[in-house]
């Protein structure tokens, strides 16, 4: 018998995270994704082409970043234990000042506890490497998939 999807988001650890010790584990909390909201990300896309002379059609970079987070920000409702890449931080002093140190084998590592806003969200979009944002993109999709990376 089929069900809804569910409404909450699921606590989610990236493929790659998963061997790491708990502490430096990033949990996203992902909303699974319903038909109506395929439908609004689809929409977001199809928006980032331009259509040409001739029927060809150009992909509008910048157009295509605000659908990566505008995705990111509607599918991601929580992110915890998060670390930013040094850029980030040079730029965001204050943000650095409340992350918690963890040492790592051979580094120490600055984690924010809890990123729940918004526009933080969308700072993590613009952070987090190509392949764990196609991940998390990806995962909303499949509930199963989902399920398979939460956090126990």
């Amino acid at each position: 018998m089929a069900r809804g999807v569910p409404s909450e988001p699921v606590p989610y650890v990236l493929e790659a995270d998963r061997g790491l010790p708990n502490e430096e584990q990033t949990v996203f909390h992902i909303k699974p994704k319903t038909g109506n909201d395929s439908n609004y990300i689809t929409k977001l896309y199809i928006s980032a082409y331009i259509e040409k002379d001739g029927g060809a059609r150009d992909l509008d970079v910048r157009q295509a970043n605000a659908a990566d987070v505008a995705t990111f920000k509607h599918l991601v409702k929580k992110i915890e234990n998060y670390c930013f890449s040094d850029e980030y931080y040079e730029k965001h002093p204050a943000v650095k000042e409340k992350a918690v140190e963890v040492k790592s084998e051979n580094e120490v590592l600055k984690y924010v506890p809890v990123i729940d806003s918004p526009d933080m969200i969308a700072d993590v979009c613009h952070d987090v490497d190509s392949d764990s944002l196609r991940e998390i993109i990806s995962v909303a999709n499949n509930l199963n998939k989902l399920k398979d990376g939460q956090k126990k």
